[in-house]
């Protein structure tokens, strides 16, 4: 498909043949020099290539063919393919790619014993029949496949880096290996180019070098299929087909062709496919692997189902309400790819140093050829050993690895925890919070509020009237108060005894509602409403929660409801306040019941009566004086206050929360996850940053004695040694430490 683009417009590729941080910094350097693409970010661990089109005459296909010359395969996404199933078919290709890559290795290992063998069959006393001159010519095809097949990859990045006028971690071995390799056929063929009695050959050298640098990568491939076990579990959840009912008939379909207004039919056992309210039939759904909570949900007409959750012990029929691409599944799936492809800004000056530190490298390595050459007096091939040797141990791949793995591991860790992440930024931000912002109903408290008691102020109302008065007009909002007061109305009420006609339903957010019925209007509300239309509610009652009901703006009756607050709230709010943390109470709730709230957690600022745009302001007035202020709330009406703070952290359950706002989603509801959340984050950048020190103190220390530093002492780096060296510096950053998030314990 070849698409002309004529306006920014965002794309996603995905790569095939990824294996290494190299093979990703190598393909987002070449897109961000093309001209018309902007922000290209490739993620290693989903082999995802993201960037912008920004005009011109540039088309998808050419960039695509850019990406091929690199030596790896960009593929469209989505290519919805008639009869086939694209998710088994890419992977069936990862699964043949990593069938290649090792045979590779298992081909590489092979040859390199048998020509170390042959390079040192008068060492270990066999083959003596064979000359070593005969034994050289033999090992020079075999080497020549290790090089050239075996280690393609490395040579087609080298070309690359050139034409780019770049170098990459490839460069260093590719030209380390082939150094050797080319300097051992010319010794075979004018040997005393050497200066050496035996005329010494390196092929064994070029072959383990290519071997062992093969065989990190390839712990390095599988560690990053492992790390997707996060959204592996997700994507397990998603239906790959629903029982869909239209004009009366039955018949399956794919999830992705069910629309939206359809009927579908989950029968007991089965997963919901997609997202939608139950119109027929009862059950209990287990929610546990979408909310975290163990306790299933009882489902009935009027509730919301939940794709990919299980349908327990009922029959249901479901009215799709979104699309598979739409579903509350698939934007967690998503916001856990987006949060592992990002970039946190300590990783960008990783990557930033590895484009300067590799130029470095090379230089060093002429001079130590130089050096030993010329001024030492050493032979070529000494001397030549020596610069490769530099080449192959300051190879950066545990630099490039640095980070990815811990971004991927740690979001990983809290998706686990039903903790999910908008970008990985928002993993650096946490450990920059000194103040916590509550929102206090549906964060601190269950936001399930009780009508306790009724009041009138007119004696032509009775309770029961003014509780009919004002859940026919609550039953239009969706406000947890509302929800409350119909409840009690129904429950109080005879199955005859029907809700009044409401006319001209208006909801103003953070202040009331108002109607009209039987030609008078009503309003009802809190203290905002009345503060606002300068209502008089002289002689009312005072509660905990008051809700007042005005016909024509004068007070006819009040109800007085609570809230619960949470169980551990308390307890969870002790811990962050030892911890350090300012911890800060914001609410449009009343001043009196704020006070008590606050008073009941032991803090000491809150402001109450605060409309969605204060929060705002309040957020931005803690930043203006220096604080790094998170906002928890509810990701509703406080998606303004989330969006503006250092972190927005939204707390709820499933469909409630704001995900476009929040940097942090929690999707179980549960206070304790603020605890985890902080504990994986801070434990994801330590170990960023112990990888990044590590990384860059070994490549610094191992330079110098790659290049013949401690030769006087007896201690000399072969260039086969460096590459175990260099090796052994991805196994301990990625396998040993980075995998420590992964196995850490949350409670």
């Amino acid at each position: 498909m070849s698409e002309i683009i004529e306006k920014t417009i965002p794309v996603e590729l995905n790569i095939e043949g990824m294996d290494c941080p190299s093979c990703a910094m190598k393909i987002e350097r070449r897109l961000n020099k093309l001209g018309g693409v902007s922000n290209a970010r490739v993620d290693l661990a989903n082999e995802i290539a993201t960037f912008e089109i920004t005009g011109g005459t540039l088309d998808i296909d050419s960039i695509k063919k850019e990406i091929d010359k690199l030596g790896y395969k960009a593929v469209e996404p989505d290519i919805d393919i008639e009869g086939t199933d694209e998710e088994k078919l890419a992977e069936d290709e990862k699964q043949k790619a990593k069938s290649i890559f090792r045979l590779k290795i298992i081909t590489s290992i092979a040859l390199s014993v048998v020509i170390v063998i042959l390079g040192m069959k008068e060492h270990i006393g066999i083959l003596s029949g064979l000359s070593q001159t005969t034994a050289n010519w033999i090992s020079f095809p075999l080497s020549a496949i290790v090089v050239f097949w075996c280690g393609m990859k490395f040579i087609k990045g080298f070309l690359a880096d050139i034409r780019a006028l770049s170098a990459g971690m490839d460069s260093l071995i590719a030209i380390g290996t082939l150094s050797a390799f080319f300097y051992s056929i010319v010794v075979m063929i004018y040997p005393e180019i050497s200066g050496e009695h035996e005329h010494t050959v390196y092929f064994e050298s070029a072959a383990m070098i290519i071997s062992f640098i093969l065989l990190g990568n390839y712990l390095e491939f599988n560690l990053k299929n492992k790390t997707h076990y996060a959204i592996r579990s997700l994507m397990d959840l998603q239906v790959k087909n629903a029982l869909v009912i239209r004009n009366g008939m039955e018949f399956e379909l794919p999830v992705k062709k069910v629309r939206v207004g359809d009927i579908i039919l989950v029968k007991p056992g089965e997963h919901i496919p997609v997202d939608g309210v139950v119109i027929e039939g009862s059950s209990s759904v287990d929610e546990a692997m979408m909310t975290g909570e163990s306790m299933p949900s009882d489902k009935v007409p009027g509730t919301q189902a939940i794709g990919g959750t299980i349908n327990v012990n009922g029959y249901l029929k479901i009215r799709v309400e979104r699309t598979v691409n739409d579903s509350f599944l698939t934007k967690i799936i998503n916001m856990v790819k987006d949060a592992q492809g990002s970039k946190p800004r300590i990783q960008r000056i990783a990557d930033k140093v590895s484009a300067v530190f590799v130029p470095i490298v090379i230089l060093i390595a002429i001079v130590t050829f130089l050096i030993w050459n010329f001024y030492a007096g050493q032979t070529l091939s000494y001397s030549l050993l020596k610069a490769v040797a530099v080449l192959i141990i300051a190879c950066p791949c545990a630099l490039g690895l640095a980070t990815p793995i811990a971004i991927v591991l740690g979001v990983g860790k809290a998706a686990e925890n039903k903790i999910l992440f908008n970008n990985a930024e928002a993993i650096e931000n946490v450990s920059k919070i000194d103040t916590i912002v509550f929102d206090k109903t549906g964060t601190l408290t269950y936001a399930k509020f009780e009508v306790k008691e009724i009041f009138s102020d007119n004696s032509n109302f009775s309770k029961e009237e003014l509780l009919k008065l004002t859940a026919s007009i609550e039953n239009f909002s969706e406000h947890p108060i509302a929800k409350a007061i119909v409840e009690k109305y129904r429950s109080d009420s005879v199955g005859s005894d029907k809700m009044y006609e409401v006319n001209e339903f208006k909801n103003t957010s953070g202040i009331g509602v108002e109607a009209s019925m039987n030609g008078k209007s009503y309003k009802v509300g809190g203290v905002n409403l009345i503060n606002k239309d300068n209502l008089n509610t002289s002689g009312s009652e005072k509660g905990f929660k008051n809700i007042y009901l005005f016909e024509n703006d004068a007070l006819i009756g009040e109800i007085k409801l609570a809230d619960k607050i949470k169980d551990n709230a308390k307890e969870i709010l002790g811990k962050l306040r030892s911890s350090g943390y300012r911890l800060s109470l914001i609410s449009g709730d009343n001043s009196e019941t704020t006070e008590k709230i606050a008073a009941e957690l032991g803090i000491d600022d809150y402001r109450a009566e605060v409309l969605p745009d204060q929060k705002l302001d309040i957020i931005s007035e803690l930043q203006r004086s220096g604080r790094k202020p998170a906002m928890v709330g509810d990701g509703i009406n406080d998606a303004p206050a989330l969006s503006k703070s250092d972190l927005g952290i939204a707390i709820g359950t499933g469909q409630d929360i704001a995900i476009q706002s929040a940097d942090v989603i929690l999707v179980k509801g549960d206070l304790e996850n603020i605890l985890a959340l902080f504990k994986i984050s801070n434990k994801t950048i330590r170990i960023i940053k112990q990888n990044i020190f590590w990384a860059f103190f070994y490549n610094a220390a191992a330079i110098p004695v790659a290049a013949g530093i401690l030769v006087p002492i007896g201690i000399s780096v072969s260039p086969v040694m460096a590459s175990m060296l260099m090796a052994m510096s991805d196994v301990v950053t990625v396998l040993i430490n980075s995998m420590r998030i992964k196995y850490m314990k949350i409670q």
